[in-house]
Order: C-alpha cells, then sequence, then structure tokens
C-alpha cells in the first residue's frame, strides 16, 4: 500500500496527506492464480481415463520361478490349460487348488494370449484368487523369444 504525498499546498489538511491509498493490490491474487495455472497444466494429463496400450510385450527382468510354478494359461479362443493340459472354466479353481496344495506361498502365473478377451483373463485371476493363491503373477513375452513372468 502507498501513501500520498502532498506538497501540503491547495488547502490539504495533515490528515488527508497521511491517509493510505485504497486501492487493492493485485500482485498476490496474480501469484496464486499463476501457481494453480500451472498445477492444473501440470495434472490435466494424469486425468485421461483411456490409455492407449500393447501388451503383453516387456522388458523387464527374468524371475527366477523356483520349483515348477503353476501356470494357468490362456488361448486366443479362450480355453483354459493348466500346464499343458485342458481344463474347463467350472473346474479350474479344484485344479488349481490341487496344484498349489502344500506350497508356503500358493502363486500362480497366468499367461495369455495378446488376443484373448480380457474377461477370460479376469475369470483366470478369479479363479485362481478363489482357490487360495496369495500372490498372482502376469507372464508376458520378453524382448527376445523367452517367456518372461512379472
Amino acid at each position: 500500500m502507498g501513501m500520498r504525498t502532498g506538497d501540503g499546498e491547495g488547502g490539504e489538511s495533515t490528515f488527508a496527506r497521511n491517509s493510505m491509498l485504497a486501492d487493492i493490490n493485485i500482485t498476490p491474487f496474480v501469484d496464486v492464480m499463476l501457481v494453480l495455472l500451472i498445477i492444473f497444466m501440470v495434472t490435466a494429463p494424469f486425468a485421461v481415463s483411456g490409455v492407449d496400450v500393447q501388451l503383453p510385450k516387456s522388458k523387464s527382468k527374468t524371475l527366477s520361478l523356483g520349483q515348477d510354478p503353476v501356470v494357468v494359461s490362456v488361448s486366443s479362443q479362450g480355453d483354459f490349460f493348466l500346464g499343458k493340459k485342458t481344463v474347463k472354466r467350472d473346474e479350474l479353481v479344484g485344479k488349481i487348488q490341487t496344484a498349489i496344495a502344500g506350497q508356503d506361498l500358493p502363486t500362480v502365473f497366468i499367461r495369455a494370449d495378446r488376443d484373448v478377451a480380457y474377461a477370460k483373463v479376469m475369470e483366470a485371476m478369479a479363479a485362481a484368487q478363489t482357490a487360495g493363491a496369495k500372490k498372482i503373477g502376469m507372464m508376458g513375452e520378453g524382448s527376445g523369444s523367452e517367456t518372461k513372468a512379472r
């Protein structure tokens, strides 16, 4: 805020010479607006819900799977396989329970064809969870031709 400075001429009183200006200082207002603008500009790209992704290729490191892992595969036609054996959807939970019996930390890996419907992958994951798997991993194709677990 500023003060008026008069030269004392023109009949101004001492009160009028020392009174403050009633102007609004807009500098803090502009500063706040610029900060808000920057925040909105930075966060706006994260609000986009439809992201184009191409799965399942990955450049992640290969995990050591230890003993024979329990792998549920889903073909592009939507058929389920436990290892190399075909399993019907209604038998999948029981077969997974049998396969993970005796494991300290039951782990199931889902291996799905890239063209399979997402709902089929979710069915396999739900079956593994219902069967008692504590960890569920997804397997993808690595940068080479080896299969990688993530």
